[in-house]
């Protein structure tokens, strides 16, 4: 039975299609992306003597093996030998297969191990191992005993879990990244490489397609949804045979079995996503199976400290810390890198299946409601500290929790549990406005306060958030209906806390609605916060008074409020918490005419809001520094300001007009800019300023120079030409201009007012598109575009001079600089 079985192996390593002069299998599709990692591959293989791959299943280890494999085999000149292990079973054949596959069998005299170690001894060759997953413990004890008798040998293996060797080098292979959003040319390579791998899998089964305005949204919702693995991409570009993307993208939703392929002679485990996701559970322990499932109750990431609250219990030992690092080691759960703690996620379609398994078990409703009562004291503890020194801390960790938040207040919704979800809901208030939330959190908190529960002050705070909301947005419809409702809640309350809240909400009212009031309603509910001991609402009604001072007609009288308000930084030795008022103060300081001391005040405001990660500060002290900054004639600063804080505006679905006192100002100073630079220079300084990061934006207000005119000014190229026609956006046409004149990456990010990593990834961007290797040959080529007298711009001055001696293209370039 054994000699049958071992000449079944012979026939099945030598009847694979293989590269010539290689043991390496052909590759029937094309290779798509991976450019990175296969350069990270080839320099461990010359540091490391085995490098295993390890990922999820279906994420691109074999194929990325095999062209890892290709592109090194000149360094191997004994060969490149492929090893599948996917069909193999048992342990005790492994060497067998080896040696079928190196075509080679062992004198009756010797063991298979020592014919192996013999034939390989001082050969220079690479063993590529595929699929070692279900067989690690036999294939680390063969790579081990194979590294250590044979010096010239190198292996590359994959696995959904590392081999554990002690000469491994392990290399994690992600799932490809998808587009964030939107803004996507209609070209696929613009697109990443997803996008780009689905196209080429679709072209196959339905020529002619391409990226379009009227399908990519579904394309990448497509690849979004299944978090970028390569298999699941493949199996739903095949289903374009029959279906259009739209349709696809519903199905997937729907939780359909479209990711299936018909292909007659594709293995088993990978005809379906399922399958694939079938082999990674059936390898993991009866305690790994029942955490994965547990950990299915998460939406996006999750940390430790709440997989210990919500998942420790029955079944699983304590600490689950081992069991979550054996997840890890078997490609179930991605570490996510770049939050400052363990964090871990599932790929949604793990998620997905470990759901099933969860709700198969009947275990679905006590761990989601451990999960909601978990995060409900996270907002609670959240709401205590967001006034206080951690406030970027919270910010972060609910910006990073926010899918988990919006999940447990949807089980609040679907259990009818509306008080504990209104308690969520309001928890998160300072949440909301800080990062200009203001839909979600009226959704939210309007969902829970019509169903009438809870007592009357948790009611009334919870009609309070909705009313800044309301208000913040400009909705003044709105924020009177929910002023009129807090008022008749008050009303039936003898609590003083009640009468404070619902008096401060009216001041706020008032002010977003220029009445005259409105500092009178602030005082008083200053005076109640005070007598019922509330600092932080003291603070917060402390600002909107230096507001409404700064607004006013005695704009000096914010300088009281905000010495208050240091002062009670003082008093409880938090001497940030004055920066609280330090915007409008700076707005207020302006308007009595100094200047220079207004910038000072209101770029300090600006670094503290950035310290905080709150975007709402900082969209306001963007706009008023580049109120300030107009005011000294920097207009073309004043128009990056205003492109970056209206940026910010659009992400929380605001502006200045919601405040008519402030839009007065903005409406002025964008008027006063348009005047001294036209229309079309303000635009482009505009626009610059809305493609800048946060930090870039934040360099931007807090840089003495004026912004130089932004490159690309000229129309001809920054909207027509060879520049356009080459596919490049506007920041990349003017990255093309400055090569021209030989900048350097950092001196393209001083012009640009961008951080250097970035120009250097502009740089990388445009040669790729042009398809040039040097920067010279980018200048070469734009100098010759420019110096063709049809194309030239018209009307353009013959610069004299110094300067005269310099090419035709090299002088519009400058032109096009200024």
């Amino acid at each position: 039975m054994l000699s049958r079985t071992r000449k079944k192996l012979t026939m099945t390593a030598s009847t694979s299609p293989r590269l010539p002069g290689t043991g390496l299998p052909t590759e029937v599709t094309s290779f798509v992306g991976r450019r990175q990692e296969r350069a990270d591959l080839r320099q461990l293989l010359g540091r490391f003597r085995q490098v295993t791959l390890v990922g999820a299943g279906g994420v691109g280890k074999t194929r990325l093996a095999l062209r890892t494999a290709a592109d090194v085999r000149g360094e191997f000149p004994d060969g490149v030998w492929f090893v599948e292990l996917a069909q193999l079973r048992d342990p005790d054949l492994l060497t067998h297969q080896l040696a079928a596959t190196l075509g080679c069998s062992p004198p009756a005299e010797q063991t298979i191990l020592t014919m192996l170690l013999g034939h390989l001894r001082d050969k220079r060759l690479l063993l590529v191992f595929d699929n070692c997953e279900h067989l690690a413990d036999a294939c680390a004890d063969l790579v081990d005993s194979l590294l250590r008798a044979c010096r010239r040998l190198c292996v590359l293996a994959t696995s959904r879990e590392s081999l554990r060797v002690e000469s491994e080098c392990t290399y994690l292979v992600t799932p490809f990244s998808v587009p964030e959003g939107p803004g996507l040319e209609g070209r696929s390579e613009s697109a990443g490489d997803a996008v780009a791998l689905f196209l080429d899998r679709a072209r196959a089964v339905c020529s002619g397609i391409d990226l379009t305005r009227k399908n990519r949204e579904a394309i990448v919702d497509i690849c979004r949804l299944v978090d970028g693995i390569p298999l699941a991409i493949e199996l739903a570009a095949v289903r374009l045979r029959a279906l259009s993307p739209a349709e696809v993208l519903r199905l997937l939703r729907e939780g359909s079995e479209v990711l299936a392929h018909d292909g007659r002679r594709m293995p088993e485990r990978r005809r379906t996503l399922r399958g694939c996701i079938d082999w990674s559970f059936d390898l993991c322990t009866r305690q790994e199976q029942h955490l994965w499932a547990r950990l299915s109750v998460f939406s996006g990431g999750f940390e430790l400290d709440a997989v210990k609250g919500i998942c420790q219990g029955s079944g699983l030992p304590e600490p689950v810390l081992d069991l979550i690092l054996s997840l890890v080691d078997k490609s179930i759960l991605m570490p996510e890198a770049g939050s400052g703690k363990a964090r871990f996620r599932l790929l949604e379609m793990l998620r997905q299946y470990g759901y099933e398994k969860l709700r198969d078990s009947g275990e679905d409703a006590p761990v989601r409601r451990a999960h909601r009562d978990w995060f409900l004291d996270l907002s609670v503890r959240a709401a205590g500290g967001m006034l206080g020194t951690n406030r970027r801390q919270w910010l972060r960790r609910l910006r990073r929790d926010h899918a988990n938040l919006q999940r447990a207040m949807a089980y609040s919704a679907e259990a009818h549990d509306h008080a504990h979800g209104l308690t969520m809901a309001r928890s998160l208030h300072y949440y909301w406005v800080a990062d200009g939330r203001f839909d979600e959190g009226r959704t939210w908190l309007a969902r829970f306060l019509r169903a009438d529960d809870g007592t009357v002050l948790d009611r009334l705070r919870g009609v309070h958030a909705a009313g800044w909301l309301a208000t913040l947005q400009g909705d003044a419809v709105a924020s009177a209906a929910i002023l009129h409702q807090g008022a008749q809640l008050a009303a039936g309350s003898e609590d003083a806390s009640a009468a404070a809240l619902i008096t401060q909400l009216d001041g706020l009212h008032a002010l977003y609605t220029g009445q005259s009031v409105a500092t009178e309603h602030l005082e008083l509910a200053l005076e109640r916060f005070r007598v019922v001991g509330d600092v932080n609402r003291q603070l917060e009604t402390l600002a909107m008074l230096t507001v409404a001072a700064a607004l006013g007609p005695a704009p000096t009288a914010a300088g009281r409020y905000h010495g208050a308000c240091g002062a009670m930084a003082e008093l409880r030795h938090v001497p940030a918490l004055r920066m609280y008022t330090a915007w409008p103060y700076a707005l207020a300081t302006w308007r009595t005419g100094d200047s220079n001391a207004a910038l000072s005040s209101a770029r300090e405001a600006l670094t503290f809001a950035a310290s905080r990660s709150d975007q709402l500060s900082l969209a306001l002290c963007m706009e008023t520094i580049a109120w300030i900054e107009a005011s000294r004639g920097r207009h073309v600063t004043t128009a990056v300001l205003l492109g970056a804080a209206d940026r910010l505006w659009s992400r929380m679905g605001t502006s200045t007009a919601a405040l008519p006192g402030l839009f007065r100002f903005r409406r002025e100073c964008e008027s006063e800019c348009r005047r001294s630079l036209g229309d079309s220079s303000f635009d482009a300084a505009w626009t610059r300023g809305a493609e800048l990061t946060l930090t870039e934006a934040c360099s931007s207000g807090m840089d003495e120079r004026d912004a130089a005119a932004p490159p690309g000014v000229a129309t001809w190229i920054t909207e027509a030409g060879p520049l356009s026609e080459a596919g490049l956006t506007r920041r990349e046409r003017e990255v093309v201009a400055l090569l021209a004149l030989g900048r350097t990456n950092r001196e393209i990010a001083t012009e640009l007012v961008i951080a250097p990593r970035t120009a250097e990834s502009h740089v990388h961007q445009v040669l790729s598109k042009l398809g040039f290797h040097s920067r010279a040959k980018v200048a070469v080529w734009l100098t010759d575009q420019l110096g063709r007298p049809s194309e030239a711009p018209a009307g353009g001055q013959q610069a004299g001079g110094a300067r005269s001696e310099q090419p035709k293209g090299r002088l519009e370039i400058s032109r096009c600089i200024g």
